[in-house]
């Protein structure tokens, strides 16, 4: 039961978190900050964006909004050219940013998604489990 209120309770804090700065990608090796502004110099704030992954162009990875500054963050699970897109006030700005392209520090200890699946998924087994042997011991 208890496990259960935590599990609600983190997600109920996880989907407070509604602006750029409180996504959080657990599988990204690199994290982008990307900041439109019109052709005039103005910020484009609270403008839509698209975020399109290497090679496809067509189909965005990520969306959201920018800022009050114009700025948005977002998460790269690949190195590559990665494209976003803002469009406000009739206007379009893209930009494509190079990410990866070395060895560093970051991605070197990087966690597999396939540790962290199955340890979360051990986790689940242990309540279970746990949670018979109460149910078994209380008929007792």
């Amino acid at each position: 039961m208890i496990a259960v209120r935590l599990f609600a309770l983190a997600f109920a804090v996880l989907a407070l978190c509604n602006s750029p700065a409180g996504a959080f990608d657990l599988f990204a090796t690199h994290e982008v900050t990307v900041q439109f502004a019109t052709a005039a110099g103005q910020p484009m704030a609270d403008a839509p964006v698209k975020v399109f992954a290497p090679g496809d162009l067509t189909h965005p990875v990520q969306t959201g909004k920018t800022d009050k500054d114009g700025k948005f963050e977002f998460g790269t699970d690949r190195d590559g050219l990665w494209t976003a897109e803002a469009e406000g006030g009739g206007e379009v700005a893209r930009a494509t940013i190079r990410v990866g392209g070395g060895t560093n520090e970051a991605q070197q200890r990087r966690v597999s998604p396939v540790i962290v699946i199955g340890g979360l998924l051990l986790l689940l087994v242990i309540v279970v489990w746990y949670r018979v042997l109460r149910a078994r011991a209380g008929r007792r």
